[in-house]
C-alpha cells in the first residue's frame, strides 16, 4: 500500500513532535497533530455524506487548513479538486461542471463566487480561516454553508490506496481554451517528489521550507508534498509578497522555496531596498516556468548566496522532466539558458511535424514517455487521444532540442502559452472572450515582456469596420474582466488594420511579437 494518508502516518510514528505545517494566520500542526486533525475532519466529511468517489472542490487561498481538509477528504475516501480562486464566475461554473463535485470547501471571502458559479445541492463548507457567512434574521434564507473547523464525526473505515489511485485533480485551461482536469496519483507524486529530495540531497528532518506558490497549482502543493515526505516544516503563506517574503526568510530561517524567476527578481529588488538583511540560513531556491537571464542570476546568487536550481515540467508529467543543476548556474556557464539534464525515469524525442526523430541540435516538437506521465485528462477521450501518439508519447507541444552532452532546450512554449507571474496564460482563451466583443472584427493575444511579472497579456485588435476609434482600450479590458480571471485580462491593447498571416490563414505571431519588440526600442 503506499498513498500519502501512508505518509502522514509513518511520520507522526517516526516525528510526532515535529512540527509539520504552520501558516500565517496563526495556524501550526505537529506531525502527530495532523495525523490526528486529518482523522477528525475525515470523519466530518463522512458525516457530511462524502465518501468513496466522490469529488468535493476546494476552492481556497493558501493555508495550512488547505491541506488538512484535501488529506481528510482523502482519508475518507474522497478526492479533492483543486480550483483556481481567481476564476470568473462563468469559468468557474465551467471547471466545476467538468468535474462534478459533490460537495465544496472554500474560503469565506469565496462563498459568493461559489454561490453564483455552483448549482449543486451539496454541503458547503468554509475552511482556512473566516467566518461562515450569515444572513441576518428576516432578510433571507440561510447560506447553507458549514464551519469546516468543526465538522466531525466517527471515523471512516481507512480506504485501500494504493500508488495507481487517484490523489487530486488539478485542473488547466489547455491550449484550447476549454476547461480540462489532469488526475494526479499517489504514487506518481510520491515517485516525483522523492527523486527531487535525492537530488537535492540535504533536506532533512526539521527543514525550514517557505511556501509562496499557489497549493491549487502542482508546484505549490508538489512542494509541500515534498517536506511532509522528507519530515520538514512547511511555511505557508496566504500569497506572495516581496517584503513579507524576505521578512519570514529572516525570521524563521527558511532554507528552501520554490519561485518563478520574475518573483525572485522582486525579492532582489526588496533586499536591495531595505539594505543589510540575514539570508544566510538559505541553502537553495528552485525556479521554473522560463530559464532565468544572467542578469537576474548574478544578482540574485549575490543577493542570496546559495544555490539555484531549475525545474522543467509540466502537471501532465506530475514530476520535472529536467533539471538545471547548481553546478550549471556559475556564471558564464553556456548551458544556462537551457532546461538542464533529462530527469531519472524519463525518455524523450525531438520530432519533425510527422513524428520523424531528429538529429541533435535539431528544434522540433518534445515527446516525453515515463513512468509518472498521467494517463489521459479526466472524463475526456477526445482530448486525451490528441495528446497522445498512437505509440503512447505525450506531446507537449513544447518546441525544444537536444544537445550532444543531454541538455534540453525550450525554444518556444506551448501553443504561445503566455506566463505571468507563475500563471499559465492561453492565449486561445483570451481571444475566444475578445472575439464575442461586438466591436472585434479579429484578434491575436500575446505576451510582452513585463519587468515585474514576466509576461503580461498584450492584444491587437481589428475593429469591425465603421467600429475605428469608437471602441477604447479600456472597455476591452473591463469587457475581459467581466468574462476572464483578472490575470488573464489584457494589460495593453493596440488596434491596427491587419494582422500578418501564413498562406493559409494563420496569424504570424512570430511576426507581431517582433513589430511589438520594434515598437518599444
Amino acid at each position: 500500500m503506499q498513498s500519502w494518508i501512508h505518509v502522514i502516518d509513518w511520520r507522526a510514528n517516526v516525528h510526532p513532535q515535529v512540527t509539520a505545517l504552520t501558516d500565517d494566520r496563526g495556524t501550526a500542526y505537529t506531525y502527530a497533530q495532523l495525523r490526528t486533525e486529518v482523522e477528525r475532519r475525515a470523519g466530518g466529511w463522512a458525516a457530511a455524506g462524502v465518501g468513496p468517489g466522490d469529488i468535493v472542490a476546494v476552492i481556497a487561498k493558501n493555508s495550512a487548513d488547505f491541506l488538512v481538509h484535501a488529506f481528510a477528504l482523502m482519508r475518507a475516501g474522497a478526492t479533492p479538486a483543486f480550483v483556481n480562486w481567481r476564476l470568473s464566475v462563468r469559468e468557474l461554473t465551467e471547471v466545476l461542471a467538468l468535474v462534478e463535485p459533490v460537495a465544496i470547501a472554500a474560503d469565506a471571502e469565496f462563498t459568493g463566487l461559489v454561490d453564483a458559479g455552483w448549482q449543486g445541492a451539496g454541503v458547503r463548507v468554509v475552511i482556512g480561516g473566516g467566518a461562515v457567512p450569515d444572513t441576518a434574521p428576516g432578510t433571507g434564507p440561510d447560506t447553507g454553508w458549514t464551519d469546516g473547523g468543526t465538522l466531525a464525526g466517527p471515523v471512516p473505515p481507512r480506504p485501500r490506496l494504493s500508488g495507481n489511485d487517484l490523489l487530486a485533480l488539478v485542473h488547466t485551461s489547455g491550449t484550447t481554451g476549454r476547461a480540462k482536469a489532469i488526475p494526479l496519483r499517489h504514487g506518481a507524486l510520491m515517485m516525483s517528489v522523492a527523486d527531487f529530495a535525492i537530488e537535492i540531497g540535504d533536506q532533512v528532518t526539521g527543514s525550514r521550507h517557505l511556501q509562496i506558490l499557489p497549493l491549487f497549482h502542482l508546484g505549490g502543493f508538489g512542494q509541500c508534498m515534498q517536506a511532509l515526505l522528507t519530515a520538514g516544516t512547511v511555511y505557508i503563506h496566504t500569497a506572495f509578497s516581496p517584503e513579507t517574503t524576505i521578512d519570514a526568510i529572516a525570521a524563521d530561517r527558511i532554507e528552501f522555496f520554490t519561485a518563478g524567476p520574475s518573483m525572485i527578481d522582486m525579492l532582489v529588488r526588496e533586499v536591495r531596498r531595505r539594505g543589510a538583511t540575514d539570508l544566510s540560513s538559505l541553502r537553495e531556491i528552485a525556479y521554473g516556468t522560463a530559464p532565468i537571464t544572467p542578469s537576474s542570476l548574478a544578482a540574485a546568487t549575490e543577493t542570496f548566496g546559495c544555490r539555484f536550481r531549475q525545474i522543467y515540467g509540466n502537471t501532465e508529467s506530475q514530476s520535472m522532466i529536467s533539471l538545471l543543476a547548481p553546478e550549471d548556474h556559475q556564471p558564464g556557464h553556456p548551458r544556462l539558458g537551457s532546461a538542464g539534464r533529462v530527469s531519472f525515469g524519463w525518455e524523450v524525442r525531438i520530432v519533425d511535424p510527422d513524428g520523424r526523430d531528429l538529429p541533435v541540435d535539431t528544434p522540433g516538437e518534445l515527446l516525453i514517455k515515463g513512468e509518472c506521465l498521467f494517463s489521459g485528462y479526466w472524463r475526456d477521450p477526445e482530448g486525451t487521444a490528441a495528446a497522445f501518439t498512437e505509440d503512447g508519447w505525450y506531446r507537449t507541444g513544447d518546441v525544444g532540442r537536444l544537445t550532444a552532452d543531454g541538455y534540453l532546450y525550450i525554444l518556444d512554449r506551448a501553443k504561445d502559452m503566455i506566463i505571468s507571474g507563475g500563471e499559465n496564460i492561453y492565449p486561445a482563451e483570451v481571444e475566444a472572450v475578445l472575439a464575442r466583443h461586438p466591436a472585434v472584427a479579429d484578434v491575436a493575444v500575446l505576451g510582452r515582456p513585463d519587468p515585474t511579472w514576466g509576461e503580461a497579456v498584450h492584444a491587437v485588435i481589428i475593429p469591425v469596420a465603421g467600429q475605428a476609434g469608437a471602441v477604447s482600450a479600456d472597455e476591452i479590458v473591463s469587457w475581459c474582466r467581466d468574462n476572464l480571471a483578472h490575470f488573464k485580462c489584457p494589460k495593453s491593447v493596440e488596434f491596427v488594420a491587419s494582422l500578418p498571416r501564413t498562406t493559409t490563414g494563420k496569424v504570424l505571431k512570430r511576426e507581431l511579437r517582433e513589430q511589438l519588440s520594434q515598437a518599444r526600442s
